[in-house]
């Protein structure tokens, strides 16, 4: 099972993601980060195996997480590309005339293909009674892809995007007020793009990319994906409950489909 977050950044997709792995735990069910996902899949590896038997534990994950940069994620990256040709070309022509600075446009790809090479390698490691999340995924890609502080946005190209994603499980919609939002991510340092503008131009960033999590969890609804939406205003304890309430319903809805069916 492949489950994404959504939201608006500040909106508290990392501090759920401890919270989503222990609950699905408590349910039974084995469940990690990409990077936890990483870190285990690669032991399972021929060459992981050989680190393994070769190096001292407190080395083997360091050269692991690089053996994958250098060699595995290059490969998976070129993979996944001749796999989704179609996404692959409209995500680069997206970026290629935006009026935001180039080293932003590279960067906004940078971290897609490095993210498609992490679900390239995972995708067909993943069992059927196993949980996958992506605090960042296809889904969220849409914020990075089409929002600055000043573009225009267009609910047609963001549908564009959808369709050629490869489908996930469960989206969590994590939504909180947009004044949240601005305090956490000025609480925790501004990403690369936000760094040089204004608190105005943030403002206008941040109130962009929530319009396009609508916009994307409207889409993804009406198309058929599971959306789960989880308030995250202050009080984890409520979020958790929110979460834990929700998740419940959907496992149980898919439990039969969860033990008997393959993965896609």
């Amino acid at each position: 099972m492949i489950i994404e977050f959504l939201g608006t950044s500040g909106a508290g997709k990392s501090t759920l993601i401890p919270v989503l792995i222990k609950l699905l735990r408590d349910d039974g069910l084995p469940a990690m980060s990409a990077v936890e996902a990483i870190h285990f899949h690669m032991r399972k590896t021929c060459v992981g195996r050989l680190v393994c038997c070769l190096m001292p534990p407190a080395l083997q994950g360091p050269i692991l997480w690089r053996v994958f940069y250098w060699f595995i994620l290059k490969f998976s990256i070129a993979k996944f590309a001749m796999e989704n040709s179609r996404l692959t070309s409209y995500v680069v022509k997206s970026q290629l005339h935006r009026p935001i600075p180039r080293r932003h446009r590279w960067l906004i790809l940078s971290l897609f293909f490095e993210m498609a090479g992490w679900y390239q390698f995972l995708k067909y490691r993943l069992q059927q009674n196993e949980a996958l999340i992506f605090d960042e995924g296809f889904v969220h890609r849409a914020t990075h892809i089409f929002v600055s502080e000043s573009e225009p946005l267009y609910a047609e190209q963001i549908a564009s995007y959808l369709e050629w994603i490869p489908r996930s499980d469960l989206v969590i919609w994590v939504q909180a007020p947009l004044d949240a939002c601005l305090a956490r991510i000025y609480s925790r340092g501004l990403q690369v793009r936000l760094r040089n503008l204004e608190t105005s131009g943030v403002t206008r960033f941040l109130a962009n990319a929530e319009q396009v999590v609508n916009i994307t969890a409207q889409y993804l609804s009406e198309i058929g994906y599971n959306v789960i939406q989880v308030e995250n205003n202050s009080d984890l304890t409520t979020s958790t409950s929110e979460l834990r309430r929700q998740l419940s319903k959907y496992l149980y809805g898919i439990s039969t489909h969860l033990k008997h069916s393959p993965l896609d």
